[in-house]
C-alpha cells in the first residue's frame, strides 16, 4: 500500500462547505487502497485577517508573536478537516507542524526546513488513519514556533511527501494543471500532461504562480513526483517529475510573463577587480534579490552593468546604490520601470540550435523592442516594454507550436 501526500491550499477549504468536499475526495483516494497524509493551508483569506488584526494592535509586532498567530490559521483548518473525515467515518488525526517532526531554523516568518523526523506521521499511517498536517510551520531547536514564509504550504508537503517517501505529492489547487502560458494572455493555452523539476522551476521563478520556487526545488533535490490538479473537478493534471524519462517533444514546454520587474542600470563603473562583487554584495546585505545581469565594457577604464530587481525593491535598490555611490564610484545609477520580463522555458532548448535567434526573430517582427537578454540552457528571457508584454507571451506561444499539439520548428 503506497502513501499520497495531499495538499489543499486556502481557496480549497475556504468554507466548511469545501472542507466536507476536501474530505469526500480523500475518502475516496483512501477508498482506492493508499495511505494517506493531508496537508492543509488556512481557510480562504485567514491570514490576510490575522496579519489585519495584529497590526489594529501595533505596527511593529514582534516576528515571534505574528508567526504564533498565523499558525493558528492551518491549524483550524486541520481539526475541521478531521472532524469531517471522521465524520465520513474515515480514521483521521491532526497534527500541528511540530507534532509531526517539521524542525526548521531559528527565523521567524521565513524560516527553512532542517529536517523532519516523520515517525508519528508513519505510526499514525500504521494505525490505518488518514494523518492530516498543518503547513507553512515548524518548530526550532528552541522549541520555537516559527513559519515557513511564502510558499510555505507547498514546501512542507513536499517535504514531508520526501521523509514519508510518497508515491507523489498532489498539489490541489484552484487550476487544473500547469498550463503552457498564463490562460488569462493566451486562450489557447495548452495544459501539460508532464514537465521536467527543471522546467517547472524555471517557470515558477520566472512568475508561473501555480508552485513556490522552494517547492520545486526541494521537489527536485529529492526527487519527489508532483501532481498538480484540480480540487474542484476530477481532471487530469499535470506531473512534474525527472526529466530524464520524458520524451522531449517540444523545444520549448511554455511561455512566462512577469509584470513585477524593474530594470536598474548603473553606468561607467571604474573597471576595477573587486568592484562589482561589492555592488551586489551591498544589494544582498538588504536582501534585495537580484535576477538578470548584463555587464558590458566600455574600453579598458570603465564599464555599464545592468540587472533586474521587484518591482517593490526598485527604489531601494537606487538608495542603497546612492548610498555608496563615492565607493562604487559610478557616473549614474537608475531604474526603469514600465517593463515586463518574458520568457521561453524547454529542456528540449538544449540540443536544438536556432531557438533564440527565432523568438528575437519573432519580437522583431512585431516592432517588439528588446532591453535586455538572459539565458540558461533551458531558459531565454528578454525584459521588453510593458505595453508589449502580453503581444509578445502570445506571439511566442503561437511561433513555437504551443497553440496546438504539433511539434513546434525551431528555424526562424
Amino acid at each position: 500500500m503506497g502513501i499520497i501526500l495531499q495538499k489543499y491550499g486556502g481557496t480549497s477549504v475556504k468554507n466548511v462547505e469545501r472542507i466536507k468536499h476536501v474530505a469526500n475526495r480523500v475518502k475516496h483516494t483512501v477508498e482506492e487502497g493508499s495511505q494517506v497524509v493531508v496537508v492543509v493551508s488556512a481557510m480562504g483569506d485567514t491570514t490576510d485577517e490575522l496579519v489585519s488584526l495584529m497590526h489594529e494592535i501595533t505596527q511593529k509586532p514582534s516576528q515571534r508573536e505574528m508567526d504564533m498567530m498565523l499558525t493558528t490559521g492551518e491549524q483550524v483548518s486541520m481539526s475541521l478537516l478531521s472532524a469531517a473525515l471522521q465524520e465520513l467515518h474515515v480514521p483521521s488525526i491532526s497534527l500541528t507542524g511540530w507534532q509531526a517532526g517539521i524542525e526548521t531554523e531559528e527565523a521567524f516568518g521565513n524560516a527553512k526546513i532542517l529536517n523532519i523526523n516523520p515517525d508519528r506521521i508513519l505510526q499514525s499511517l500504521t494505525e490505518g488513519k488518514v494523518v492530516i498536517i498543518a503547513g507553512f510551520q515548524g518548530v526550532t531547536e528552541a522549541e520555537e514556533i516559527a513559519t515557513l514564509g511564502r510558499g510555505g504550504s507547498d514546501t512542507s508537503a513536499v517535504a514531508i511527501a520526501a521523509a514519508v517517501n510518497a508515491d507523489h505529492c498532489e498539489i490541489n489547487t484552484d487550476v487544473e494543471g500547469v498550463y503552457s502560458t498564463d490562460p488569462r494572455i493566451v486562450s489557447k493555452a495548452r495544459k501539460l500532461a508532464t514537465i521536467s523539476h527543471d522546467e517547472m522551476l524555471e517557470m515558477a521563478t520566472l512568475g508561473a504562480s501555480v508552485l513556490h520556487p522552494r517547492a520545486v526545488e526541494l521537489a527536485k533535490v529529492h526527487g519527489v513526483k508532483i501532481l498538480v490538479r484540480s480540487s474542484f473537478s476530477d481532471a487530469e493534471g499535470t506531473y512534474i517529475k525527472e526529466g530524464n524519462d520524458m520524451e522531449q517533444e517540444k523545444v520549448v514546454s511554455g511561455v512566462a510573463y512577469d509584470r513585477n520587474v524593474s530594470k536598474v542600470e548603473v553606468l561607467k563603473m571604474p573597471n576595477k577587480i573587486g568592484i562589482i562583487s561589492k555592488l551586489f554584495n551591498y544589494l544582498a546585505v538588504e536582501k534585495i534579490n537580484v535576477d538578470m545581469i548584463v555587464l558590458s565594457e566600455h574600453g579598458t577604464d570603465t564599464f555599464n552593468v545592468a540587472f533586474s530587481v521587484s518591482l517593490e525593491d526598485a527604489d531601494r535598490t537606487i538608495k542603497t546604490l546612492k548610498q555608496h555611490e563615492d565607493e562604487l564610484q559610478f557616473k549614474d545609477a537608475f531604474s526603469e520601470k514600465g517593463v515586463a520580463k518574458v520568457s521561453i522555458i524547454g529542456s528540449g532548448m538544449s540540443i536544438h540550435p536556432g531557438v533564440a535567434a527565432k523568438m528575437f526573430t519573432v519580437l522583431s517582427n512585431d516592432e517588439i523592442r528588446i532591453k535586455m537578454i538572459t539565458t540558461s540552457e533551458i531558459k531565454v528571457s528578454c525584459i521588453v516594454p510593458e505595453n508589449n508584454g502580453v503581444t509578445a507571451v502570445q506571439k511566442l506561444h503561437s511561433a513555437f507550436g504551443l497553440d496546438t499539439d504539433e511539434k513546434a520548428i525551431v528555424q526562424a
